[in-house]
């Protein structure tokens, strides 16, 4: 996709994606962010995470005390481990959540 197209599904300046890829503007705000990602087919929160923000999900489920539990508790896995937990935690998710997918 050319960043005219871009431009124009966003409903957005070349101007002012110009400015922004060339760090000539401040970060957009959240909605514009999660719009971006949308647009670009990008898996939700990949955008906030590389404008060292948090989504509306994440900052959901980081306020939960037991997150910095869980969080910690996942650092001593190796990548193998990490997988197995993440697909795990996705197959919960489908199960107790079906229509949240």
């Amino acid at each position: 996709m050319t960043l005219r197209e871009f431009a124009r599904r966003m409903n957005l300046s070349i101007a002012y994606l110009s400015r922004l890829l060339n760090k000539q503007r401040g970060l957009p705000n959240d909605q514009t962010i999660a719009r971006m990602e949308k647009t670009l087919n990008i898996e939700p929160g990949v955008l906030f995470d590389a404008a060292g923000r948090h989504d509306a999900i994440a900052t959901r489920v980081f306020k939960n005390p037991k997150t910095r539990q869980l969080i910690r508790s996942l650092e001593p896995l190796t990548d193998e481990e990490f997988d197995k937990v993440v697909k795990d935690v996705q197959e919960l998710a489908k199960k107790y959540h079906p229509d949240e997918q």
